[in-house]
């Protein structure tokens, strides 16, 4: 189960985009700057990652899907196992 935390975020960031931890908080904080969920948002959290890590839309939108893919598995386990975790 991932820990959705800040930290527990960007460590599995790390190992699904085999990119540093440097830019990984890069990444999360671009995401945080923006809204995740909504086309229009897609779109400006993608723009945000081609500028903040100077890479092409093919990678951001990579990346963007791997982010939404670690959210997604964070809130099913969540919804799954709501106590888990939570000592």
């Amino acid at each position: 189960m991932v820990k959705m935390n800040k930290h527990g975020f960007i460590e599995e960031l790390v190992k699904q985009t085999g990119y540093s931890k440097d830019k990984c908080i890069i990444i999360n904080d671009s995401l945080e700057d923006n809204f995740l969920f909504g086309k229009n948002n897609k779109m400006k959290t993608i723009n945000a990652l081609m500028n903040n890590l100077s890479i092409d839309q093919d990678e951001a939108e990579r990346i963007y899907e791997i982010t939404m893919s670690i959210i997604k598995k964070a809130i099913k386990d969540k919804i799954s196992h709501p106590f888990k975790g939570n000592d």
